[in-house]
């Protein structure tokens, strides 16, 4: 792990298994590791209502996500992210954004915010499904907010991978920060909820300002889906991630997503510099 020594404010990491080239990687996931990884989203702030709109009416009620179709956008930038943290094999989500060899994802899949321990074994599988994907890829290095550690914060959630090799997506995603208040969102990813986690899904709904991130109700997009992207109606333009998951018992209140904002494009710029 490196401070960057030119601001202070980012991080540049290489797995530990940064020594293991991309074939000792991939012969770690096995079909038995793959099957057998857990998934993991991060937990959200208790819903105590809509600040400001204490008349609201309720909430809806969330609905099961629908399967993608792997030949359209948004979702031919996305894929399966297999990783190791603290001992155990996880997976999650990510898409292909900016430019071909650059990956999208939450911190939270990157570095655990209680231990600081930093993953490794990353392959990401591009369109997964199933037992097969159009590529996979190992990474080359990986960038984060330094506060995603220090202040375990989920505004700084988010976190950029640079990849070993090019992908052949036609169209990588691009950011915006401008203001998604009602607009309809696209989320995806691989929640293990469904299909146990073989198949991208996504579910659509407007986002709402809450607790200074990014709220979307209805939405069911748990466990496995972290790092997913957040998606305007124009099916390229990311501007935000599956970061976590708020409830009440066993049911699920709504999805969350850091804002992006000049932090996330400071972290973009220092990425570039990676490459």
């Amino acid at each position: 792990m490196e401070n960057n020594p030119k601001t202070g404010r980012f991080m540049s990491m290489q797995p530990v298994s940064m020594n293991d080239s991309p074939a000792d990687i991939r012969q770690y996931w096995t079909p038995e590791r793959k099957a057998a990884a857990i998934s993991v989203i991060g937990s959200g702030p208790e819903f105590t209502g809509i600040p400001g709109e204490e008349n609201a009416p309720p909430p809806p009620p969330a609905t099961d996500p629908k399967p993608a179709n792997l030949a359209e956008m948004p979702f031919t930038t996305g894929g399966k992210l297999f990783y190791s943290m603290n001992g155990k094999n996880y997976v999650a989500s990510a898409n292909i954004f900016m430019r071909n060899n650059m990956l999208l994802t939450a911190a939270h899949c990157i570095q655990d915010k209680t231990s600081g321990c930093v993953g490794e074994n990353y392959l990401f599988e591009l369109c997964y499904s199933g037992e097969s994907s159009v590529d996979d890829f190992t990474f080359k290095t990986i960038a984060l907010r330094e506060n995603w550690y220090l202040q375990k914060n989920v505004k700084y959630d988010y976190a950029i991978a640079i990849l070993n090799k090019n992908s052949n997506v036609a169209t990588p995603l691009r950011y915006s920060t401008e203001n998604i208040q009602n607009k309809t969102i696209t989320s995806m990813g691989y929640p293990v909820a469904y299909s146990g986690g073989a198949q991208m899904m996504f579910t659509k709904g407007p986002a709402i300002p809450l607790y200074g991130h990014w709220a979307m109700f209805g939405s069911k997009m748990s466990g496995g889906s972290s790092g997913g992207a957040w998606v305007l109606e124009d099916n390229v333009t990311v501007v935000g991630l599956n970061a976590y998951v708020s409830t009440s018992g066993k049911e699920i209140l709504y999805c969350g997503s850091p804002r992006f904002d000049d932090e996330f494009v400071k972290l973009y710029e220092y990425a570039l510099t990676l490459i």
